[in-house]
């Protein structure tokens, strides 16, 4: 599939909403959606922003971008949108009416659907993340290079972790890495020795590392966004932390292979909260989200009890159980054939988990790091 075939093929989807909720356009204003539609473009400026620098505008029969003077040149050739079909309506970034452009195309603001609420346009947001579900081809192809570069990154320096690094600093060697392929690290937690135990996002502080660490995460690649937690203890743990990260893990593993196209995202959950029950750690889930759905958010839905939204086929996914102290965390995508993992173990040891309703499938699975 070329890029501009997936243009096309999310253009039908779009389209397929417009008869749906009888609309004419769709408004594209925020950065994620922007990067879905376009097969990988980034509308940003600063990397932290969920409302793009520049707007989409796709109609019955044509796809527009909206975009200032600044932005239009580099949109139009880095970005790839000039030779992927859209038309431009620049205007002066000091004299910008991005809604007079949308209503001199579509006619009427009420006949357009848009993913941020203006005016009299409909908010079609919640249709849009639905369509977002099922990924491309290709999007499993920029999945599969996010995942393999940030496990071997994350996986690397915490090889190199020695008493006396702080968090920051941990987080610090993690981030150029990761830029070497244009890949944004949009959240960090890192937790050392006992802030691993009393916090559930521990973000990065100045704290030094003596014997143990915990590290998450989130890595943005085209748009695209995963999640890892990798472990690393300094010297022999103790027995019962090896024994809690067990089963842990185990908690993770049996959600992951309960996670299957068509059921309820709150299957899986279930599975989680009767493997924390079995394995003698009933309260802990209550303590912080289990994870769900991901994608072009890092968390597209945070699943409970009550989500009856059904799994989508090659949808990603990211459950995170965690315990006091531990934590497992590794991306998926779910595939009538079993899961495709995003993160993976490369440099940590390795544990084959399994999947008993799929014979003969089984994922890879990271254990703890110890380090003499």
């Amino acid at each position: 599939m070329t890029r501009l075939e997936e243009v096309i093929l999310k253009e039908q989807r779009l389209r397929a909403l417009m008869t749906q909720k009888k609309l004419e356009a769709i408004w594209i204003r925020k950065q994620p959606n922007f990067s879905w539609l376009t097969g990988g473009g980034l509308n940003m400026v600063g990397i932290a922003t969920e409302m793009g620098v520049t707007s989409l505008l796709v109609t019955r029969t044509g796809r527009y971008l909206i975009a200032n003077n600044i932005e239009a040149g580099r949109m139009l050739h880095e970005e790839g949108l000039a030779e992927l079909g859209f038309q431009v309506m620049d205007q002066p970034w000091h004299d910008e009416h991005d809604p007079a452009l949308v209503q001199k195309v579509a006619g009427s603001l009420a006949g357009v659907g848009t993913d941020a609420a203006h005016g009299d346009c409909q908010n079609v947001e919640g249709d849009i993340r639905k369509l977002r579900f099922s990924l491309t081809a290709n999007e499993i192809d920029r999945y599969r290079f996010l995942g393999a570069r940030l496990s071997r990154v994350v996986e690397k320096v915490a090889l190199g972790v020695r008493p006396g690094d702080a968090e920051c600093e941990i987080a610090g060697r993690i981030a150029p890495e990761l830029w070497r392929d244009r890949i944004d690290p949009t959240g960090f937690q890192v937790a050392a020795d006992e802030r691993a135990f009393s916090y559930r996002h521990p973000i990065p502080t100045t704290r030094l590392v003596r014997r143990y660490v915990m590290i998450c995460v989130n890595a943005r690649y085209k748009g695209l966004i995963t999640t890892i937690t990798r472990l690393v203890h300094l010297g022999k743990p103790d027995p019962k932390l090896l024994a809690q990260f067990a089963a842990n893990l185990e908690i993770e593993n049996r959600m992951i292979a309960a996670t299957r196209f068509g059921v309820a995202a709150s299957v899986p959950f279930a599975v989680g909260l009767a493997a924390y029950k079995e394995l003698g750690y009933e309260t802990e889930w209550t303590l912080h989200h289990q994870g769900g759905a991901m994608g072009y958010y890092a968390r597209d839905i945070k699943v409970t009890s009550a989500t009856g939204e059904p799994v989508a086929e090659n949808q990603a996914y990211c459950w995170n159980p965690s315990i006091a102290g531990t934590k497992t965390e590794d991306g998926f995508i779910v595939t009538p054939q079993g899961p495709i993992m995003i993160t993976y173990p490369m440099i940590y040891p390795r544990i084959e988990y399994s999947i008993a309703k799929l014979p003969g499938c089984s994922i890879a699975r990271p254990g703890l790091l110890v380090l003499d």
